[in-house]
């Protein structure tokens, strides 16, 4: 039996039927509510020759949506890529009100009141745990999996540190440079060490998570 995996693209695994993993009744008109509000991101590629990284990053990142319940959350993530589609040498791309296309390197999902910049105080003083996945290393629908699970576990708020993280970034580097990546980064705020060590832990098990048939 081929392995099945976490992955909403239909080109890389089956169509996953949500309605089968429902083990109790819910009257679907009935918000979930989540912990936290979240807010999704875009961050565009720099025009070439920019000179200030810092105003460019601000400049080319832009908040696109927010959700705040079970409902809310699913409605947008069917209209939002997954990452296996970058491995068929596709980019995620924008089109300005001028009708001027932009590729888009970076989405990103992060608490509302928390921008997804250094610069933010609630990441100034924090750090981020990043995995870098190479093209030829990984299959489309295990890449699916690593970020469908991290995302679900993090809005979800099923991963047990979940209250330290700040936000998770998933960013096209396939196109850029000699080493090209998929990079996958999870930010946090200010935490001890043995909180920095046990969120490693927490992100490498929703790593190691896998659908059972």
């Amino acid at each position: 039996m081929p392995t099945r995996y976490l992955s909403f693209n239909p080109a890389v695994t089956d169509a996953i039927n949500l309605d089968e993993c429902i083990t109790e009744e819910h009257n679907a008109d009935t918000p979930l509510p989540l912990q936290n509000r979240w807010h999704v991101w875009e961050q565009i590629q720099r025009e070439a020759g920019a000179l200030d990284r810092a105003a460019d990053y601000s400049q080319n990142t832009r908040d696109l949506a927010s959700f705040d319940t079970v409902q809310t959350f699913w409605q947008l993530w069917a209209h939002i890529p997954q990452p296996s589609e970058l491995l068929g040498h596709k980019r995620m791309i924008r089109q300005d009100s001028n009708g001027k296309s932009h590729v888009v390197d970076a989405l990103m999902i992060f608490k509302e009141g928390i921008r997804p910049m250094w610069e933010d105080p609630m990441n100034n003083d924090g750090g981020h745990y990043e995995y870098k996945l190479l093209p030829n290393n990984i299959r489309g629908g295990q890449l699916d999996e690593y970020w469908n699970n991290l995302v679900l576990a993090i809005v979800g708020a099923t991963i047990y540190t979940h209250n330290f993280i700040n936000g998770i970034r998933l960013v096209d580097k396939l196109g850029q440079g000699r080493h090209p990546c998929i990079r996958i980064e999870v930010w946090a705020k200010k935490c001890d060490k043995a909180i920095q060590e046990k969120l490693g832990k927490d992100i490498e098990k929703c790593f190691a998570t896998k659908l059972v048939s």
